[in-house]
C-alpha cells in the first residue's frame, strides 16, 4: 500500500506564500495527499521579565492559530481535506529543519520564490545555499509571479 504524500508549506506574511499554499493544495488533491502547514515565530528574550515574555509568546501563538485558520478554508476548498497544523518557536530555518528531522512523514517542502528583484527569499536562499545538505526531502519552488489561474491550470 502506497503511503500518503504530505506537502509542507511554511506560513509567513509573504504574498508569495499563497502560491505555495495553493500549489500544495492542488498537489494534495491530485495525489490524495495532505497539506501540512508550519507556522514559526521567533523566541523572545525578556530574561528579567519572564511574565512579559510568557504573555507575549502566548499572544504570538494565538496570532499563529488565527492565521492558520485563515488558510484552512483555502486548502479545504481545493483538496477537501483539512491540513495538519504545527506551530514552533525559534529561528525559522532551524525550526523547519528540526520539524523535518522529527516528522519523517513529510514528502515534499513547497516554497514560493519572491517575485521581487531582491532575490528568491530567505528560505529558498537558505535551502539552496548553506543548508542544502541538511534538507532530506525534495524542495519544490513555485515562481512567485504565477497567478492563481496559472497555478490552477497546472493541475
Amino acid at each position: 500500500m502506497k503511503s500518503e504524500l504530505n506537502f509542507l508549506v511554511i506560513i509567513d506574511n509573504s504574498k508569495e506564500m499563497f502560491n505555495a499554499l495553493r500549489y500544495s493544495a492542488w498537489r494534495a488533491a491530485r495525489t490524495d495527499g495532505k497539506v501540512v502547514i508550519l507556522y514559526t515565530f521567533e523566541s523572545l528574550d525578556f530574561s528579567h521579565w519572564k511574565a512579559v515574555e510568557s504573555i507575549a509568546e502566548k499572544e504570538l501563538k494565538e496570532e499563529a492559530e488565527d492565521k492558520i485558520k485563515e488558510y484552512e478554508a483555502l486548502i479545504f476548498s481545493i483538496c477537501k481535506k483539512k491540513p495538519k497544523k504545527f506551530i514552533m518557536k525559534g529561528d525559522r530555518l532551524d525550526c523547519i529543519l528540526k520539524f523535518l528531522d522529527s516528522n519523517k512523514f513529510i514528502s515534499n517542502l513547497i516554497l514560493a520564490a519572491s517575485s521581487s528583484t531582491g532575490g528568491p527569499g530567505p528560505l529558498i536562499s537558505g535551502f539552496t545555499g548553506k543548508h542544502r545538505t541538511k534538507l532530506k526531502v525534495p524542495l519544490t519552488i513555485i515562481p512567485g509571479n504565477l497567478s492563481e489561474e496559472e497555478i490552477d491550470n497546472l493541475f
